[in-house]
């Protein structure tokens, strides 16, 4: 049987519990010990070197948000591991080393891009419907009857622009695709149309960003990206929050209130104390709500032990990172 062992340094974000213990909670865990020669602890960076005899015959890791980059020290330890089973979504933080050993990588990427593409796919419908400056106006008895109120470019034939393409932007896609709206991609080389970035924000009621977390992107969306939105249009940010120039945001939302953010990321995260993101009445702060959480947590345990399964039985794995596809 193969030997295996969890190995995780915890999860600030979620601190009602171990993170491993809700990945793999509700009887997951107890299914994988039916499945493999499990260590029963879960190993951390700090003791590592308390648990070399474990780690000597690792043939398998399962981990999830929290795995650390190891050292070649560190991997040398491990000089059986095959595989790491990561319970979570991107694994730039961590792949390299283990890659160059040989070491192969499944992550649970498009378990995690579920709950972030429905997220994206509910703001998107609910920007159509005018719904957030609407909710806005109707604080103001001014404006607050239904007659005068704003009401939304409506969600039929109009234009959403997607700014990434990767996992979750295709599974955005496909969601979109039951509804009557014409769905544009930014930095897509697959995509059917692809435009720019500002023809993008300049025509697109709802735009939604799923850049990928590299360092020539930051900043990327700037104070005349910003300007040009169309009247009553709702930029969605769902990718990461050094992407977007904040102090253009803060400056251009202050002076269109017509405009919406809705930035589930911020950079700083969460933003200092004293920021205008804090105030400004058109911008909605969350706190990586598109992430899967509660429930959602265990179905990123449960595809990597459908992909534990594929790997036992010396199957092709569904969701192999692969070289050649980063």
């Amino acid at each position: 049987m193969l030997k295996a062992a969890f190995i995780n340094d915890g999860f600030p974000l979620i601190k009602e519990e171990h993170i491993i213990n809700l990945v793999f909670g509700l009887g997951r865990r107890e299914k994988l010990a039916g499945m493999v020669d499990l260590h029963p602890e879960i190993i951390t960076t700090d003791s590592l070197e308390a648990h070399r005899d474990v780690l000597m015959d690792v043939d398998v890791v399962f981990s999830t948000w929290g795995f650390p980059e190891l050292s070649e020290s560190q991997l040398d330890l491990m000089p059986n591991l095959k595989v790491v089973f990561y319970a979570a979504g991107a694994t730039s933080s961590f792949r390299e080393p283990l890659l160059k050993r040989g070491i192969r990588i499944s992550s649970a990427t498009s378990a995690n891009a579920i709950p972030v593409a429905e997220y994206a796919l509910s703001h998107m419908l609910m920007a159509g419907a005018g719904f957030y400056r609407n909710s806005r106006e109707c604080t103001d008895p001014v404006h607050a009857s239904a007659g005068n109120s704003y009401r939304g470019h409506g969600n039929y034939a109009k234009r959403v622009a997607i700014l990434g393409n990767g996992t979750i932007s295709k599974l955005l896609q496909d969601f979109l695709s039951h509804h009557e709206i014409e769905v544009i991609e930014v930095a897509s080389r697959e995509a059917k149309r692809t435009i720019s970035l500002e023809e993008a924000f300049s025509t697109s009621y709802a735009i939604v960003n799923l850049f990928p977390d590299v360092e020539d992107n930051g900043g990327v969306y700037d104070r005349a990206l910003f300007s040009s939105m169309i009247d009553g249009a709702v930029f969605i940010n769902c990718g990461r929050g050094r992407q977007v120039n904040e102090a253009d945001l803060i400056s251009v939302f202050k002076e269109r209130p017509d405009l919406t953010a809705i930035l589930d990321v911020q950079w700083p995260e969460p933003p200092v104390a004293g920021s205008e993101l804090y105030t400004l009445p058109n911008v909605y702060l969350s706190s990586h709500l598109a992430g899967s959480k509660a429930a959602e947590l265990v179905r990123m345990g449960d595809y990597m032990l459908t992909e534990f399964e594929h790997f036992q039985r010396d199957e092709p794995m569904q969701y192999e990172v692969l070289w050649n596809q980063l």
